[in-house]
């Protein structure tokens, strides 16, 4: 009988050590395990570019992130919404913020009380790609017109006409617009609109003179010959319209930017799981498979790693802060 029990016992005891040592590398990599459901968080409307990257971005975290993703449209207030609500959201891995430059650095310096602190609210996970802004003029502009020198000069002779729209007041669009034309001396006033859309149709229809706007918004009017764009704000002309010299190409560099895209977790989420995050997108952006899916919209889909992103918010917020300035804008103005 005695002899049982200690038979037992040890039995017990080697099941116990047996079961401790699969256990045991269960527990170092329990931060692998898998997050059921992801939810993706943006805050622009379905069918938009940024809506498009959400989704490629919803499809690589499966099956090595996330066992299932779905996307969440949480628009208004220029995506400042979207960036607030994942404030309530879990902090486990499960809830991810993909979004662009404007409510990460234009408006901490536009707005005196914003809802969020993108710094202290969100951890940068990484870059995907960039897009270009374009300037193009409509039917208002002559066609003698070629480049964006032209483009100021026809403004100082032609005040009454010599306006711009954006898809918004305080956007970078608008900013880009407005401090290009202060570097070449032209007083052009600034209309804005709500989005790209109802903006370059006014330019269609002669309403504005040009716009600023994301260049995905105007370049198939460009091609049926509505309009024409004078300029992009890349570092490099667009691989979309290879024929546009740039606005750094033209002496318009200074507030010239491509809006990044990037993919953000709400602080707070635990570092293993941003890594896994982390490695799971990169990885899947060496897929050019993916690279081509993903950057249909983009100059190029391509992994930053978020120490260079942070690197550009701040770089940037120092120069909408310079146009904040200059501009005397505010927020209600």
């Amino acid at each position: 009988m005695h002899h049982h029990t200690i038979h037992r016992r040890r039995f017990g005891g080697l099941v116990a050590a047996a079961v401790a040592s699969i256990a045991a590398p269960h527990t170092a990599f329990a931060t692998e395990e898998k997050i059921g459901m992801a939810r993706i968080v943006i805050g622009v409307p379905a069918g938009s570019l940024v809506d498009n990257v959400a989704r490629q971005v919803a499809e690589v975290i499966k099956p090595g992130y996330a066992v299932n993703s779905m996307v969440e449209n949480k628009t208004g207030a220029g995506g400042m919404i979207a960036v607030s609500y994942m404030k309530s959201l879990a902090k486990d891995g499960s809830n991810i913020y993909v979004g662009v430059s404007s409510p990460i650095t234009v408006y901490p310096v536009t707005y005196k009380k914003l809802a969020y602190d993108p710094d202290k609210d969100l951890i940068t996970v990484g870059s995907l790609g960039a897009f270009d802004l374009a300037l193009a003029v409509g039917p208002l502009v002559p066609a003698s017109v070629k480049d964006l020198k032209g483009y100021f000069e026809w403004c100082k002779q032609n005040r009454a006409q010599a306006n711009f729209g954006s898809p918004g007041a305080g956007s970078m669009p608008h900013f880009v617009g407005s401090m290009t034309a202060r570097t070449a001396g032209a007083e052009v006033n600034h209309v804005p609109y709500r989005g790209p859309g109802p903006a370059v149709i006014d330019l269609q229809g002669g309403l504005v003179s040009a716009v600023v706007v994301p260049l995905e918004d105007v370049s198939e009017f460009a091609a049926a010959g509505k309009i024409r764009i004078l300029g992009t704000t890349g570092e490099e002309r667009s691989r979309f319209v290879p024929n546009v010299p740039t606005f750094k190409e033209q002496g318009f560099g200074e507030y010239a930017r491509s809006v990044w895209i990037a993919v953000f977790a709400p602080a707070g989420t635990p570092d293993a799981v941003v890594a896994n995050l982390r490695r799971t997108l990169k990885q899947a952006l060496t897929d050019p498979a993916v690279q081509a899916t993903m950057g249909r919209q983009l100059q190029k889909a391509q992994w930053g790693e978020p120490e260079a992103l942070n690197a550009v918010i701040v770089q940037e917020r120092a120069s909408w802060k310079k146009a904040v300035q200059a501009l005397n804008f505010t927020p209600e103005s």
